[in-house]
């Protein structure tokens, strides 16, 4: 009788049922509002690790930022930001859940007339999934004029 079972269950089985579980390597996003002068929004899904700078290129908004960063060539200008032009403002609750402001960018700043303590550089705030919702305000200013006065 345990052979007839057994012949029963082998000539069904078709071998081992393997279970494989397929592990998301899906980045993490948050929404990040970009806001002009004007008043106009745009609220954009960007993935966790990205600076504002990089988000605002994704999605073709209008921040300057020519030295991306890092400077247009590390032996002229070193790691880190060298400008000012990718500046914007953060609401006071962020302030706190973005990385904090290194000594360069601090220097940078310091050089604009429009700081306040919310300003930092687009290319130097990296989100977090605490920065979903995060707004990050575009300041109006005259680059041609900025540096032809320069």
């Amino acid at each position: 009788m345990l052979a007839t079972r057994l012949a029963r269950f082998f000539s069904k089985a078709t071998g081992p049922t393997i279970t494989r579980r397929t592990f998301c390597s899906a980045t993490k996003t948050v929404k990040v509002t970009f806001v002009n002068v004007m008043g106009e929004r745009v609220t954009v899904d960007a993935d966790v690790g990205m600076n504002l700078l990089q988000v605002a290129r994704k999605y073709d908004i209008d921040i300057h930022g020519p030295c991306e960063g890092g400077g247009a060539d590390p032996n002229d200008y070193g790691i880190g930001p060298c400008c000012t032009e990718c500046r914007c403002f953060l609401p006071n609750e962020y302030i706190d859940k973005v990385n904090p402001m290194n000594g360069e960018e601090l220097d940078l700043l310091e050089q604009c007339d429009d700081t306040t303590p919310n300003s930092r550089l687009s290319c130097q705030v990296y989100l977090t999934e605490e920065c979903d919702g995060i707004v990050c305000a575009i300041p109006l200013w005259d680059k041609e004029s900025y540096w032809n006065d320069a």
